[in-house]
């Protein structure tokens, strides 16, 4: 029978989930240049029976873009259906958090959990852009809730492995609780390394049969061969720790608490996943979210330990718990502001860009160029991307694992539009210049404040 304390608790969970979701209302009504629409146009690409890695390229494990597909296949391109993907997702995963602090350690706990977890900037930002990362997240923090609150080693490494043939970045934190099963227990280690490998070599194994080489090459080899972006990437982590302070500053507390024992596993995940980020060829801000649900567990902890060891009078715990509120409030009023003014402002020149589009085309006219707008003017418009190639993102030239001149050599000859970002993405090769100047005729530019300048080329 659940306490008055206990009420309160799933009352305040409740209460912190509307207000995020009117935080994320806007976010999940926008259309918006990005990655996220890639993934919608591939799992277009599925419902027409289309095969990811020997159909078109993807650089992921396949469960984020068949979920896609089906979510597209019941509402077809409905933007607010597909961005529930990563609402959900986090919601999910909050109160997955919240499960899990209150059953391990009590219900002030879970309140701080999901409080940090929800109303941090990335978290926020990040649920309604649907880059995999979310669902990853989800299936990982249900698979720990499974481990470290139930001991139900199969059901855990079932979650596990899913997660892993969601995003490959979630492997990191599964391989440091493996590490830490087998140390403890051998025998529940095999329960759930087995099972995780069940669903883990299952699905790569099948994709591998089906796909070739491809599916190894996208999936794996193409990570290895990414250019190396180390300014880029101490920019990315330094902004990240600065939108999020709260949150990693919460879960630096746990450096000054006694009873560290509780929760060191996932202070070792967080330190090692933090580390491993510091060594990626290309890093990007979502990249984080996996570890988020891992630090706010660590903060509420945290926090309420230290809270606890400074055994002070009442009238100082109030002042401090009042100045605590007054800087998590004016941080959170801060990063909705930016989120509702810049975060959620959707496509400025989309419109604009749908009607040239509309009125330069006919209904065999083709779409190519940059993965950050083309697959979201291609779903707007009803056309298709020329040789389905989605993901034009400049590494997957670098790397090597595609050829640029094969593949505008190959739209030679067909009636396309070529759609680029001024000095950005795809624009960025000399190839790709000589290409246009060439063969295309220029039509139009387009700016637009946040994302820049469109240029619109005629080819064929």
């Amino acid at each position: 029978m659940l306490t008055s304390k206990n009420k309160l608790a799933y009352v305040l969970f409740f209460v912190f989930g509307a207000i995020f979701i009117l935080i994320a209302l806007k976010g999940l009504m926008t259309l918006q240049p990005g990655d996220e629409n890639v993934y919608y146009y591939m799992g277009k690409l599925v419902n027409e029976g289309k095969l990811p890695y020997r159909d078109f390229f993807y650089a992921h494990p396949p469960l984020h873009i068949y979920l896609i597909a089906l979510i597209y296949k019941a509402f077809g391109f409905n933007i607010i259906a597909l961005k529930l993907v990563p609402l959900i997702s986090t919601l999910v995963s909050a109160f997955f958090i919240f499960k899990m602090a209150k059953e391990k350690f009590g219900s002030n706990e879970a309140i701080i959990s999901s409080l940090l977890f929800l109303f941090s900037y990335s978290t926020m930002f990040n649920s309604v852009f649907s880059f995999g990362i979310d669902a990853a997240m989800m299936f990982l923090v249900t698979g720990l809730y499974f481990l470290w609150s139930k001991d139900s080693y199969i059901l855990s490494g079932t979650f596990f492995g899913i997660a892993g043939v969601t995003r490959l970045l979630s492997l990191i934190p599964i391989c440091i609780i493996f590490a830490s099963a087998l140390i403890s227990n051998k025998k529940n280690f095999l329960k759930l390394s087995s099972s995780f490998l069940a669903v883990f070599l299952l699905v790569n194994l099948t994709f591998t049969a089906v796909a070739g080489s491809d599916y190894t090459e996208q999936v794996y080899k193409y990570h290895l061969l990414k250019s190396l972006g180390s300014r880029e990437n101490f920019r990315e982590y330094s902004d990240i720790i600065k939108l999020n302070w709260v949150l990693f500053l919460s879960a630096l507390s746990f450096i000054f608490i006694k009873d560290k024992k509780p929760i060191n596993i996932l202070a070792i995940v967080s330190v090692i996943y933090l580390i491993f980020l510091l060594f990626l060829k290309r890093l990007f801000g979502f990249y984080f979210i996996i570890i988020f649900p891992f630090l706010a567990i660590i903060g509420g902890y945290g926090i309420i330990r230290l809270f606890g060891q400074l055994n002070l009078i009442k009238k100082w715990k109030i002042i401090i718990i009042t100045i605590l509120s007054l800087i998590f409030i004016w941080d959170l009023a801060a990063n909705i502001l930016f989120l509702q003014k810049i975060g959620f402002a959707g496509f400025e020149r989309g419109n604009d860009l749908i009607d040239f589009i509309n009125s330069a085309s006919n209904k065999d006219t083709m779409l190519f160029g940059d993965d950050s707008i083309v697959p979201l003017l291609a779903l707007l418009t009803n056309k298709k991307i020329a040789l389905d190639f989605v993901d034009t993102n400049n590494e997957v030239f670098i790397s090597g694992i595609k050829d640029l001149n094969k593949e505008l050599n190959n739209l030679k000859g067909k009636d396309v539009l070529f759609v680029i970002r001024s000095k950005q993405g795809i624009s960025y090769f000399s190839e790709l210049k000589d290409f246009l100047n060439k063969n295309c005729d220029f039509l139009s530019q387009f700016h637009d404040k946040i994302e820049g300048s469109y240029l619109l080329y005629r080819c064929g």
